[in-house]
């Protein structure tokens, strides 16, 4: 009976000891906030266009105005300790992501790093083109494509079906080395990034491994990541922008 009880004792240490050296682990806190609206981005079909690496409009008044209050709610956060102490700021180096990030920069008093592998997706010969349209033109080559590769992964190899785009997987790939590179400099710590829709929609349906009911961010909505070295990449939430915040 002893020994079974000193048996117990050592797998309860042992449980406690894996416990205490994953927690161990610096884990690093992502806020990716999507840029604010730019031309192109309201979804009436008359105007809703690709917005691509191809294209490097500014922001709109909303846009603006959208910045402004996503920043606002960053230094609300950070004052009441819900998302730690932000230290670093990156962001794409496109237009509407730098002009997003101005004024998350100037609330929080952090320089802004550009990093071209955050930019959004290429979307070859569909860039700065009308959705509506390139959907007529190609959609039963995207029904083509669903029905021969069912298998997501696979199947991200061939889209988007467009004309020198950049494969989903590509996405994916240069997006999360960037987000380590970035992550391991800072660990333990909390890092702002200011990107694109797209490579939301791609980062969050791949560690869901759903491409369905993805919760995608409107224009500078916020979604949380975690990264520590054991536990690589992961997605928390789309954060909630609460109303009082100035």
């Amino acid at each position: 009976m002893s020994l079974i009880k000193y048996a117990l004792c050592g797998l309860c240490l042992l449980g406690i000891s894996q416990t205490q050296a994953e927690e161990a682990v610096p884990t690093t806190r992502i806020l990716y906030v999507r840029h604010g609206e730019v031309p192109g981005n309201n979804p009436d079909p008359r105007t809703y266009i690709y917005t691509g690496s191809g294209t490097d409009d500014s922001l709109t008044e909303l846009g603006r105005i959208q910045a402004k209050e996503c920043a606002q709610f960053l230094s609300y956060l950070q004052q009441n300790g819900h998302c730690g102490t932000i230290t670093a700021l990156y962001a794409s180096d496109l237009t509407r992501a730098v002009e997003t990030a101005e004024p998350i920069s100037q609330a929080l008093g952090l320089s802004i790093h550009l990093r071209q592998p955050l930019r959004e997706i290429n979307w070859g010969c569909a860039d700065g083109q009308l959705v509506q349209t390139m959907s007529e033109e190609y959609d039963s080559i995207v029904d083509q494509i669903e029905q021969q590769y069912p298998e997501r992964k696979t199947r991200w190899d061939y889209l988007p079906v467009f004309e020198g785009a950049e494969t989903y997987n590509a996405l994916l790939n240069r997006t999360l080395t960037e987000l380590k590179r970035i992550a391991e400099l800072h660990p333990g710590e909390t890092v702002v990034i200011v990107g694109h829709g797209r490579v939301l929609k791609t980062l969050i349906a791949d560690l869901r491994d759903s491409e369905e009911k993805i919760p995608y961010p409107a224009n500078c909505g916020i979604a949380e990541f975690t990264y520590s070295p054991n536990n690589g990449l992961r997605f928390i939430q789309i954060l909630k922008r609460e109303k009082h915040t100035h």
